[in-house]
């Protein structure tokens, strides 16, 4: 059965046009797997709360996850808003359509937001991303997988966000558990 695009608009959950806002962002670049779509999702979820009760993070062998946005992109791919290929996933030109009928679903300083949070993260390797949010928020790692891997290469992953201007020198320190001035010893190395 075929819905029409003002079907889709008023039957669309908020978890749903989060994501239609997620992959518009940053000129629609492609959001890059699953992973990557997960930890996005979740820091915006941590910034807007609605998002982040529907979609309900829990801890999982990649670090948050969500079920509830998993089957939400799902069900935007299986209605033709969003494509999925190798590069990640995209908006096709009727996610564009639906998402110019619900973008002021979002106040401006939370449209901006999920602006900053795909910036932040879309041109980062998955460790990086893993490392930023395994440390940040560490209630989410207990059930990781990858968490004894990532945090053998904590130093040279902070110094790679450092590097790239994602994180200050403090926050570069900590996530790769060192004090300022031992970190400060480390780079010059």
């Amino acid at each position: 059965m075929e819905f029409t695009i003002d079907e889709i608009v008023e039957n669309l959950p908020g978890l749903g046009v989060a994501i239609l806002h997620l992959l518009h962002a940053g000129d629609r670049s492609a959001v890059r797997g699953d992973v990557i779509f997960q930890k996005e999702l979740f820091l915006i979820g941590d910034y807007i709360e609605q998002v982040g009760d529907d979609a309900d993070f829990t801890p999982h062998i990649f670090g948050p996850y969500s079920e509830s946005a998993e089957v939400a992109l799902d069900e935007l791919v299986s209605l033709g808003l969003v494509g999925k290929s190798a590069g990640g996933y995209t908006l096709t030109p009727d996610g564009v359509r639906v998402w110019e009928k619900v973008r002021s679903a979002f106040p401006n300083d939370e449209v901006g937001a999920i602006e900053d949070f795909k910036a932040f993260i879309n041109d980062l390797s998955v460790d990086e991303v893993l490392l930023f949010v395994y440390v940040t928020y560490p209630e989410y790692t207990y059930e990781s997988a990858r968490l004894h891997n990532i945090l053998q290469k904590r130093k040279p992953l902070s110094a790679s966000l450092y590097r790239k201007g994602k994180v200050s020198l403090e926050k570069a320190a900590f996530l790769a558990g060192m004090n300022l001035e031992s970190y400060l010893d480390y780079l010059k190395r």
